[in-house]
């Protein structure tokens, strides 16, 4: 099977804030264009084959454009917890710049293992996408299905490590714009394969 994931159109907030969960809106006036563009660069990635679902982080900024995809291909939407964006506590909607220098050391020297106050570790967010796509792989009755997610770039980021087999961080660097994708091919056995990023 294929999987989709597509970070959610740009959030109205200012780039300096550490937003995480908390549920920012998408920037109004973009979504037309965002949403639109998101779903060419689905199709292009299709090759004309069709969607068999379409999921979503709960928070509206990815919610909003998966609602409408899923409005212009003829599916249900499925709202899962487990696709929101890291929860950063203590740390939400304060300037980076704000945030104590010590724990943000502390976080940057073990991003796996560290939780800001109240918190999310990498390796939460690690455990819950990993359990929805085994749910999903569960269901999965053919190989040709394609699923796509809207949701947030850590989510992405470190599950498409996850499933490549790689360090869980090792990815954390990589460029995932607004809008843009990932697309993993997932074998039978469990093999992944990425076929694009940042699409």
């Amino acid at each position: 099977m294929d999987l989709i994931l597509m970070r959610h159109p740009p959030p109205d907030v200012a780039p300096d804030v550490c937003y995480g969960s908390t549920d920012v809106p998408p920037v109004d006036t973009m979504l037309p264009f965002a949403t639109n563009t998101m779903l060419r660069r689905l199709g292009n990635t299709l090759d004309g084959r069709r969607v068999t679902s379409i999921h979503s982080s709960p928070l509206y900024r990815a919610r909003h454009a998966a609602q409408w995809m899923a409005g212009q291909l003829g599916l249900h939407l499925a709202v899962d917890e487990r696709l929101a964006e890291m929860d950063f506590g203590a740390w939400e909607m304060r300037r980076w710049d704000d945030i104590d220098r010590k724990a943000l050391d502390a976080w940057a020297a073990d991003v796996c293992g560290y939780a800001p106050p109240g918190g999310e570790c990498a390796r939460d967010v690690v455990r819950r996408m990993d359990a929805w796509a085994r749910a999903l792989r569960a269901q999965a009755t053919g190989k040709d299905e394609v699923h796509v997610v809207v949701g947030h770039a850590g989510p992405i980021r470190l599950h498409t490590a996850t499933t490549l087999r790689l360090p869980t961080a090792a990815c954390l660097s990589w460029t995932l714009d607004f809008g843009h994708l990932c697309h993993l091919h997932i074998a039978d056995d469990g093999q992944a394969r990425l076929i694009r990023w940042n699409a």
